[in-house]
C-alpha cells in the first residue's frame, strides 16, 4: 500500500476546492483571492500545529510517538516579506518540554537558519539550479518571475470563476483586533468548510464548467506560450532564437491545437468521472475512508476594506483507514495568521554567516558527530539530540559466520574492513598515496587514527597507537584492521556475546 498517495490526494484537491468561492452575501471572493498575489511586502505572525488522533489499543511506544509529535508546534513571532525574493522570520520550535527558538533570512543566494546554541547557522543553497543540465551557464529563473506570476495568477483566476461553492461557506461583517493596529479594525469574515465526500461531488461540475471556457482556456495556453517563448529568447543556447520564431509565427496555430488537445480531455474527464472515481474505490478502497465525511476543511478569512487579507486560520484533518501498522485513525493541521504593513516598506533582517555555516547540501556536514559539535553541549537541542534522539547511538551486530561483513581471524585477532567500521561510526577515510597511509577521521571528536598497511604502529592524534596485529590488503584491496582496537580508537567498544557474535556499541 502507498500511505503517500492517499495522504496526498486529498490535500491536493482540498487547496485546488477552497479556491472555488464564487460571490457570497455580495463579497467578491475571487477578486479578493486574486488579491493576495498582489502581495509584495507584509509583516505577520504565524503558528503552525500539529494533531495525531491515535487508534484505540496501540501500543505504548506507539503512544509516545505519538504525543512527542503532539506536542510539535511552531510560533513564528514575525515574519519579514521584503520582496518576493528577500524575507526573514523569528519564532519557536515547541517540541515537548523544550522551546527552541529560531531565526530564518531568504535571499537569491540561499536561506539560512540560525538555532539557538547553534555556533554556525544552517545553509541551504538557492542556487542549484546553475547545476541543472541542460540549463546555460548564467540563466536566471528569478529574470522570469513575473510572467510565472502572471501565469499562476491567470490560471487561479480560471479555477476560482468555475469552481462551485461548498455548501457551508458564508462572508459576515465584523469588528476585530488585528496585530499590529492600535484600534479594533472592520473586516469581512469569510468562513467555509469543505468535507471529503462532498470535494468528490464538486470536481466533475468543476471540470464541465471549465470545458465550456473557450476563451478562458485559450487565453491560459496563449500565455503559457509567450512564457515560454520569453525564457528562450533567454538562454543563449543553440536553437533558441529559432524556437522563439516559431513561436511568434504560429502562435494562434499553436493555441488552437493545444486548445482542441486540452478540451478533449477535459471532455473526456467529465464523460468517466462517475466511472473512474467508482473504480478508483475498488482499488484503492481506503481513499474512500481518506475522502469521507470525516476529512474537513475548516477555513476563516478575515479581509480589510481594501481587500488585504488580514487574518486566516485554517484546520485541515484527514481521516486515515485502518491499516496494518498505522496507528492513527486521523491528522489534522491547525494553522493561524495575522499580517499588517501589507504592501509597506519592510526592511527582513538578516542571519549572520560571516564566520561559516553548516551546508546542507553537504553529507559531510551533517553526520551525529558534526551536527552535535556545532551546538553548545549545555544547549537543548544538543539534549535532545542526544538523550532524546541519540543520533550518535551505534549497536550493530557481526556475525563472523556471515559472508556479508567478511570478519576474519588472524591469531586470535578479530580483522574487520575498515571502510565498514568506518561507515558504521560514519568516520570520514583519507588516502594518502604519497605516504601510503590511510587516516581516520573520528566523526564524534575530529580526532584523527592513521593507519598503514603491514605496519603495526598507527598514530592516534600525533600519538604512536601499537596495534595486536598489522592491518593487511587482500587481494581485492580491501584494507583489513584489527577490530577491537580500531574501534576503540574510535570511541566505541567491541565485546563478544555468548552465541560468538561481535557487537559494536557507541553511545
Amino acid at each position: 500500500m502507498n500511505i503517500k498517495k492517499w495522504i496526498a490526494v486529498p490535500l491536493i484537491l482540498l487547496m485546488v476546492a477552497l479556491t472555488g468561492c464564487q460571490a457570497v452575501g455580495g463579497f467578491d471572493v475571487s477578486k479578493n483571492l486574486l488579491g493576495t498575489l498582489d502581495v509584495k511586502s507584509q509583516q505577520s505572525t504565524e503558528k503552525i500545529s500539529l494533531k495525531l488522533t491515535p487508534r484505540e489499543g496501540i501500543s505504548q511506544g506507539d503512544q509516545e510517538i505519538i504525543d512527542l509529535l503532539n506536542s510539535i508546534s511552531v510560533t513564528v513571532d514575525e515574519a519579514k516579506v521584503q520582496s518576493e525574493e528577500i524575507a526573514s522570520a523569528k519564532g519557536t520550535l515547541h517540541i515537548d518540554k523544550y522551546n527552541l527558538p529560531f531565526e530564518l533570512a531568504l535571499d537569491r543566494q540561499g536561506m539560512a537558519i540560525q538555532l539557538e546554541g547553534a555556533k554556525k547557522p544552517y545553509y541551504i543553497s538557492l542556487n542549484s539550479y546553475e547545476s541543472l543540465g541542460g540549463l546555460p551557464a548564467g540563466f536566471d529563473p528569478y529574470v522570469y518571475s513575473k510572467d510565472v506570476k502572471d501565469l499562476t495568477k491567470t490560471a487561479m483566476a480560471l479555477v476560482l470563476k468555475h469552481a462551485p461553492n461548498p455548501s457551508t461557506i458564508s462572508a459576515t461583517s465584523v469588528t476585530e483586533e488585528v496585530y499590529g493596529e492600535k484600534d479594533k479594525v472592520k473586516l469581512t469574515h469569510l468562513h467555509a468548510e469543505l468535507r471529503g465526500d462532498e470535494l468528490v461531488a464538486l470536481v466533475k461540475p468543476f471540470l464541465t464548467n471549465l470545458a465550456k471556457d473557450e476563451a478562458g482556456l485559450k487565453e491560459l495556453i496563449g500565455q503559457a506560450i509567450d512564457v515560454t517563448k520569453n525564457i528562450a529568447s533567454g538562454m543563449a543556447i543553440e536553437g533558441s532564437d529559432k524556437v522563439t520564431t516559431e513561436l511568434n509565427a504560429n502562435k494562434e496555430k499553436l493555441v488552437n491545437e493545444a486548445y482542441t488537445e486540452v478540451k478533449k480531455y477535459l471532455d473526456l474527464a467529465v464523460a468517466q468521472y462517475d466511472t473512474g472515481v467508482s473504480t478508483l474505490y475498488a482499488q484503492s478502497p481506503e481513499i474512500k475512508t481518506v475522502l469521507s465525511a470525516n476529512t474537513v476543511l475548516k477555513t476563516d478569512l478575515y479581509f480589510d476594506e481594501k481587500g488585504n487579507a488580514r487574518k486566516s486560520s485554517a484546520d485541515l484533518t484527514v481521516a486515515l483507514p485502518d491499516v496494518e501498522g498505522l496507528p492513527v485513525k486521523s491528522f489534522s493541521i491547525l494553522t493561524e495568521t495575522q499580517a499588517w504593513n501589507i504592501n509597506g516598506s519592510v526592511t527582513a533582517d538578516k542571519v549572520d554567516i560571516s564566520k561559516g555555516v553548516i551546508d546542507l547540501n553537504k553529507q559531510a556536514e551533517l553526520t551525529p558527530g558534526a551536527t552535535l559539535r556545532n551546538f553548545d553541549e549545555n544547549s537543548p537541542i544538543y539534549n535532545i539530540l542526544k538523550n532524546d534522539l541519540k543520533i550518535t547511538k551505534v549497536e550493530t551486530t557481526f556475525d563472523p559466520k556471515d559472508d556479508y561483513y567478511v570478519l576474519e581471524n588472524r591469531g586470535g585477532t578479530a580483522f574487520i574492513p575498515l571502510r565498514e567500521l568506518a561507515y558504521e561510526l560514519n568516520s570520514e577515510l583519507k588516502w594518502d598515496a604519497a605516504a601510503k597511509q590511510i587516516t581516520v577521521v573520528d566523526d564524534m571528536t575530529g580526532k584523527t587514527l592513521k593507519l598503514k598497511s603491514g605496519s603495526k604502529q598507527a598514530t592516534l592524534e600525533g600519538s604512536t597507537l601499537k596495534l595486536p596485529q598489522a592491518p593487511y590488503t587482500d587481494q581485492y584491496g580491501t584494507l583489513y584492521v584489527p577490530f577491537k582496537t580500531v574501534a576503540e580508537a574510535l570511541g566505541a567498544t567491541v565485546t563478544r556475546s555468548s552465541n560468538g557474535e561481535y557487537v559494536l556499541k557507541r553511545d
